[in-house]
């Protein structure tokens, strides 16, 4: 196999994703010797001990096999009786690509599903599916097609009819015998629970958290923002965030939780004309949208407006005044959904479980409430009249 030449430098964990991912392409046939120590520090522009780590991880792994004196071999394919009761497994998320924190959840969950020899297979969902019923049905009943033995799904959201969509997606499962491990969020909207398995953070704990953060800075008022059509995990961060204010002895307000469209400037405006100085949003995306409108109207972060999100996605650390916010563990996420899924196929008498993991604080300069801007001194900022 022929090396591409160097590139930049990369971590360990970087190759050693970058290395399975290729494996899983047949980049490498079974049994078929892979590149020296020396061939793959070069093309990673690392040290050979650091290759060495990496290999001896997929080794541990079962993805290949090494030998002093011979080189390292991609493991043999089992032969097909010893593969007869392998689990297959789809993956069935129409918000990838619309939002980041799927993407390594459901990289991690293909990493794990190599170590516990399970085959992945990725739904084939088209770009804007989420917005076509029958273009989701008809992915749901090509993985239905292809014997999966169960299906991580994330519930559509974000669109009007989300909840009908659910449904009839996990009617096709359950009705086709496949088992179903849910990601983020139910199906039903909050209260209600569903019947199957729920894997996501502790949607109160980080509302409650990060609204606690505002608190112990001396803000006396801490509004919070979300987009129409948001999932049933905005409520439980709702709660969490009125939470805090009630063991703050601040009593909640209708008038601080806004429901609207952050890329809209008048939406922005006037909010911040009711008082919100300081505002914790759904997700980074809305965070950075209102960031975004406070630029517009001349307001400076966090001088003027404390922000915080949710997810910590790979440019929240990259805008302009770095974005504090919950950050969600994926790989631990990844870990529980696979351990889950595993033993809701071998075991499926088994109670529905709900299982969280607990959020992250990152705490960057958007929320940092200056010795001279506390919040007990709002401003007296007028937009809608300007």
């Amino acid at each position: 196999m022929k090396i591409p030449a160097g590139r930049d430098s990369m971590n360990a964990e970087e190759i050693y994703s970058e290395i399975l991912e290729q494996i899983s392409r047949g980049v490498w046939t079974a049994g078929q010797q892979l590149p020296t120590e020396r061939a793959f520090a070069e093309r990673y522009g690392v040290s050979r001990p650091t290759i060495s780590r990496v290999l001896n991880r997929l080794k541990a792994a079962g993805h290949i096999t090494r030998a002093v004196g011979a080189g390292t071999f991609l493991t043999e394919v089992p032969a097909p009786t010893a593969r007869a009761q392998r689990k297959s497994i789809g993956l069935f998320i129409p918000g990838l690509g619309r939002g980041e924190i799927f993407e390594p959840i459901c990289a991690h969950i293909a990493e794990l599903s190599n170590q516990h020899d399970i085959m992945l297979i990725w739904g084939s969902l088209p770009a804007g599916a989420s917005r076509n019923p029958e273009q989701l049905v008809q992915a749901a009943e090509r993985l239905v097609a292809q014997g999966v033995n169960g299906v991580f799904f994330q519930p559509v959201e974000r669109e009007k009819g989300a909840e009908q969509q659910n449904r009839r997606i996990t009617e096709l499962f359950t009705g086709a015998g496949v088992k179903l491990v849910l990601l983020d969020s139910d199906f039903l909207p909050f209260p209600d629970r569903g019947p199957y398995d729920l894997v996501a953070i502790d949607n109160v704990g980080a509302g409650y958290e990060l609204c606690r953060h505002f608190l112990v800075q001396g803000a006396q008022r801490v509004d919070f923002l979300w987009r129409p059509y948001t999932a049933g995990t905005c409520e439980q961060r709702l709660i969490g965030y009125r939470e805090a204010l009630v063991r703050a002895g601040i009593a909640p307000s209708p008038a601080w939780e806004h429901e609207g469209d952050a890329s809209e400037p008048s939406f922005v405006a006037r909010i911040i004309d009711g008082g919100a100085r300081n505002i914790i949003c759904v997700n980074d995306e809305t965070a950075s949208q209102v960031m975004r409108g406070l630029d517009d109207l001349g307001l400076s972060v966090p001088d003027d407006v404390r922000i915080a999100g949710f997810d910590d996605v790979k440019y929240a650390h990259l805008l302009r005044v770095p974005l504090t916010t919950m950050r969600q563990p994926c790989r631990a996420l990844a870990e529980i959904a696979v351990r889950t899924m595993i033993n809701r196929i071998d075991q499926p008498e088994l109670p529905p479980a709900v299982l969280s993991v607990r959020a992250e604080l990152c705490v960057r300069r958007s929320s940092r409430l200056g010795a001279d801007a506390q919040a007990t001194t709002v401003r007296a900022i007028s937009i809608a009249g300007e």
